[in-house]
């Protein structure tokens, strides 16, 4: 069984996508699908969610 474990990240100055998603241990892609953002909105200060799944 698995569970989504849900993340509210506000980024902070010096985050990349592929940093966000290494702390998570998600795929970067997975985060711009799942907030419907392009590479270019990770800027400080913007709010994602992260979805992280637990087995």
């Amino acid at each position: 069984m698995k569970l989504e474990n849900l993340e509210i990240y506000k980024i902070k100055k010096g985050d990349t996508l592929n940093s966000i998603a290494s702390r998570y241990n998600v795929n970067p892609t997975q985060i711009l699908i799942e907030n419907a953002i392009t590479p270019k909105q990770i800027r400080e200060g913007f709010i994602i969610e992260i979805k992280k799944i637990q087995k």
